[in-house]
């Protein structure tokens, strides 16, 4: 017995040990790196000065066998030391570190379906990362670092791999400066003919650790002087740092501009060999930040790119990339830095040299017209026109202001004499009772759908820059919220962190906007604005908006660099005129922002478009409170209704308990109809609830915890009356099955079924026509939430038309079997009558008091779940309430009263008791 508990312990050990490879026996260090840098024991005490740094990152190329390559959009690794330990040798030192080597793929999945595109996406995940675990020996004196140790990875056909590796690194020193350039390798241990074998991965990386800058001598301190872009004012750089967020993010994409002249990159990029196409972007990257001596420094990777796409090209190319050291001048508020190239002959000899190029960027404290860029910088060689490696001088802005987190303090009008010009005099105030948006309030950005010769072409977005001489704050605003999707804050907390809105009786106000339009395709015609290759198009424009009349005009400068393919130059046309309409606000239908773009050139000039035609849906910060309170009334009203429904039910039953032979009578239609009228939005909402994504909420309404509170209460009393209408359903079914002596009331449920059904059907096919006509006819805008009307919400409507009317089944029932009797409790059928009509008294009241909005705002009265119009709202109450007068007739005066005298029946259906309580039909004359 203890033998056998003996092997298997020893059969698991070994077990374990061949899946966790840190079990198995680690490379001999002496065989792999003792030619390299010697062995010697460790002390206790750990190394303080390290040349590598916490988290040391570079880039490597190679390994195609154990990760994934080739069209990565990143291949970088990581060195992360664990100890550093001193041996009895003043200069060798004992490292324990880890390595892992990462590649982000872009992947296309065309042909992948089902179980084995899972397993794809598996396999390429694996094959994004590789782990090591090393630990060696450096030397000090020689630069030289050797580790051996085993890792993980997968091979391409997705089977795991222990990998036994060695790591070798060279120019390791404990102090460095811009031309220090770690190298190294890493390589397999095993066989060639071994699965686990992989091709040997060279890697670079810039090190941290020690670093002394050098580069910014007093000569070279003076090449940032001179220039006119040197003299004009900018913003400090206050606590920010270009290696943290937000300005991190905006360095990494920003626009070049280049000379006229240039068409290639001879003569006019930092890189002479290359003489294909003028890259697009300059992306700058923080290595390393510090602060000394109360002043900024940094390391910069600076990298040339051929596309817009900042996420594209970012594995490690030296022909397109510079390093370099640069520090922030407080006099002059401007970042200053001295490039150099990288020089590679391999990867593992690339090397750094020729500092020749600098750069400058700032941040303009003052913005216009022609320049809005909240980063504005250049590029030059300080060589001499005929020496090799000059180039002409490169201009770079960046174009999104509000991921900065600096912006400019005021605003200079050029053009406001032209825009007073090309708008017509403002008019007298007619009707001083109108009210529209202050200048200064949130209501003034709205997104817009955009028309060309009356075909839906792009959308756009526009938003203030300035509004007099002050910066707008409106779009960092909204921005704020827009990203944020996890806020947890109701509508009214995000409305009161809103600008304040101020209404003005009237008042013109000088502002100044920012417009972009991205198209929806490419147009061909040579006169569309839309026809360029570049996918968006920029407008600034400032002119006049009088907060009396709600007119807005403007004179608007548009970049002409994004239409062509080649960046030049900063250059714009100004011959437009941009002009907007925006609604009062306190307007109750018809809250359309409208507005145009059109060119006042000649046809004939090249710079001429068609005018674009601009709608927006208007959702004022106004509205919005009152869509508040709006929303909570509607609630508690739906609260109020489904409890009332609920005690009408009740009232039924608690009817056919006193009087059981009037359950037969009752239309089976009526109570299936009734009873899906309950189940169905239970389902459906309990649907919703697992499939909501909690991060996915409108920034109009946030996540509003009170409104979630009063939909669980809602669900739970529809779930009450929905379990009382069903209880009633089943008790007519039961009483009809157990009296099958009576087939005179099958036959009578079957024929008023068949009626019942046939107008249903011609309803619904009429009620669809009316729809695709009003929805074809009508005319196409932004809405604020971006809701469209569907075929669903079409059937979901005509669902709460045939609810309306939920006492037609009972009464073509009541003339098909001739019933007479009070089958139905007044209470029943005229309560059920009021709720079911009461929403529509109170979208009459909606209609006058509130904008009507396309959204999921609407709890109670949902336009998509009804006919709800002014003609509407008032035939279906009336058609209801007619309905619960023929049934009151009916049931006093018999069925066929309400026929003429030609057209009644001679029988009459009715439950009468018998002896030994037990229940039979009988027909009686009808008298």
């Amino acid at each position: 017995m203890i033998m056998d508990s003996l092997l298997s312990i020893l059969f698991f050990l070994l077990t374990l040990s061949s899946l966790n490879p840190s079990f198995a026996s680690q490379p001999s260090y002496q065989d792999h790196c003792g030619s390299i840098v010697p062995e010697s024991t460790p002390n206790e005490n750990t190394h303080n000065s390290s040349p590598f740094d916490d988290h040391q990152r570079g880039y490597f190329t190679g390994g195609d066998s154990i990760i994934d390559g080739g069209t990565s959009l990143n291949q970088y690794f990581d060195l992360q030391p664990m100890y550093i330990r001193a041996t009895k040798f003043s200069d060798l030192f004992n490292v324990e570190a880890t390595v892992s080597l990462t590649s982000s793929i872009s992947y296309y999945w065309n042909s992948s379906h089902g179980d084995s595109l899972r397993y794809e996406r598996k396999r390429r995940y694996r094959r994004n990362h590789v782990y090591f675990k090393l630990e060696g020996f450096w030397s000090e004196s020689s630069g030289k670092a050797c580790m051996v140790g085993k890792g993980n990875g997968y091979s391409k056909t997705g089977k795991h791999l222990n990998l036994d590796a060695v790591f070798k690194l060279d120019k390791v020193f404990s102090a460095s400066n811009i031309t220090s350039l770690v190298n190294g390798s890493l390589e397999s241990l095993s066989s060639p003919k071994d699965e686990s074998y992989f091709e040997p991965i060279s890697v670079v990386m810039f090190p941290k650790a020690n670093y002394k800058y050098t580069l910014n001598s007093t000569e070279v301190t003076n090449e940032f002087s001179s220039g006119s872009d040197a003299m004009k004012g900018g913003l400090s750089l206050s606590s920010l740092s270009f290696c943290s967020r937000p300005l991190s993010r905006a360095i990494r994409r920003l626009p070049l501009e280049f000379s006229p002249e240039c068409n290639s990159s001879k003569n006019c990029t930092p890189f002479s060999e290359n003489s294909g196409p003028l890259p697009f972007l300059v992306s700058l990257k923080g290595i390393e930040c510090s602060i000394s001596n109360n002043k900024h420094r940094l390391r910069i990777l600076v990298r040339f790119l051929n596309t817009s796409n900042y996420w594209i090209s970012q594995s490690f190319n030296p022909k397109t990339m510079l390093v370099g050291e640069g520090w922030w001048d407080e006099k002059k508020n401007m970042l200053c830095v001295v490039a150099c190239h990288i020089i590679e002959s391999s990867l593992a000899g690339t090397h750094v040299g020729d500092c020749s190029i600098r750069l400058r960027l700032r941040f303009p404290s003052t913005w216009s017209i022609n320049s809005t860029s909240s980063i504005v910088g250049q590029i030059w060689s300080n060589k001499s026109t005929n020496d090799s490696g000059y180039f002409k001088k490169i201009t770079f802005r960046n174009e999104d202001d509000g991921s900065v987190g600096i912006q400019a303090t005021k605003y200079e009008y050029s053009l406001l004499d032209r825009a007073k010009k090309s708008c017509p005099a403002p008019k007298p105030v007619k009707n001083k009772e109108k009210r529209y948006p202050d200048a200064n309030s949130y209501d003034m950005r709205f997104d817009m759908a955009v028309r060309e010769s009356n075909k839906r072409v792009a959308w756009g977005y526009s938003s203030p820059l300035a509004v007099g001489g002050e910066i707008s704050t409106i779009d960092q605003i909204s921005s704020s919220i827009t990203v944020d999707s996890t806020f947890d804050q109701n509508v009214s907390s995000s409305i009161v962190e809103s600008p304040e809105v101020v209404l003005h009786s009237g008042g013109l106000f000088n502002i100044s906007y920012k417009i972009s339009l991205w198209p929806n395709s490419t147009s061909n015609d040579k006169n569309s604005l839309l026809n360029h290759s570049s996918g968006s198009v920029r407008i600034s424009a400032e002119g006049i908006y009088d907060s009396g009349e709600g007119s807005l005009c403007m004179i608007g400068c548009r970049d002409l660099h994004l239409n062509s393919l080649t960046p030049t130059a900063h250059s714009v046309d100004c011959e437009i005129v941009v002009k907007f309409q925006l609604p009062p606000l306190d307007e109750r239908s018809g809250i359309y922002i409208k507005g145009s773009i059109e060119s006042t050139r000649k046809k004939s000039d090249s710079l001429y478009f068609k005018p674009l035609e601009l709608s927006s849906a208007a959702f004022y910060t106004e509205a919005a409170e009152k869509l508040v309170w709006r929303m909570d009334m509607e609630t508690i009203m739906v609260l109020i209704s489904t409890t009332l429904a609920s005690v009408f039910v009740g009232l039924q039953l608690y009817h056919v308990k006193r009087h059981p032979n009037v359950l037969p009578l009752l239309s089976l239609v009526m109570m299936a109809m009734l009873t899906l009228g309950y189940m169905i939005p239970l389902v459906l909402n309990f649907e919703a609830l697992i499939a909501q994504n909690p991060n996915n909420k409108n920034f109009v309404f946030g996540n509003v915890v009170w409104l979630e509170v009063n939909e669980i209460a809602v669900r739970l009393i529809t779930m009450v009356a929905f379990l009382l209408q069903f209880r009633l359903l089943q008790l007519t079914w039961s009483s009809r099955k157990s009296d099958e002596s009576n087939k005179g009331l099958w036959i009578a449920e079957r024929k008023a079924t068949c009626v019942t059904l046939a107008l249903y059907a011609a309803g619904l096919l009429i009620a669809l026509l009316l729809k695709l006509k009003k929805d074809g006819d009508a005319v196409p805008v932004i809405t604020p939430l971006n809701q469209h009307h569907s075929s669903w919400e079409n059937i979901k409507s005509y669902g709460g038309l045939v609810l309306d009317g939920f006492l037609l089944p009972q009464i073509i029932l009541n003339l098909f079997s001739n019933m007479r009797g009070n089958v139905l409790s007044c209470s029943f059928y005229f309560g059920t009558t009021f709720v079911r009509l009461l929403p529509h008294a109170y979208d009459l009241y909606r209609t006058h008091n509130y904008a009507r909005v396309d959204s999921g705002s609407y709890f109670y009265a949902d336009p998509s779940a009804d006919f709800y119009s002014t003609a509407w709202d008032i035939v279906i109450p009336l058609g209801g309430v007619l309905l619960a007068i023929i049934i009151y007739l009916q049931q006093r005066f018999g069925a066929h009263c309400i026929l003429p005298q030609r057209f009644k029946g001679s029988k009459v259906y009715e439950k009468v008791p018998v002896v030994a309580e037990s229940e039979a039909e009988v027909e009686t004359a009808n008298l």
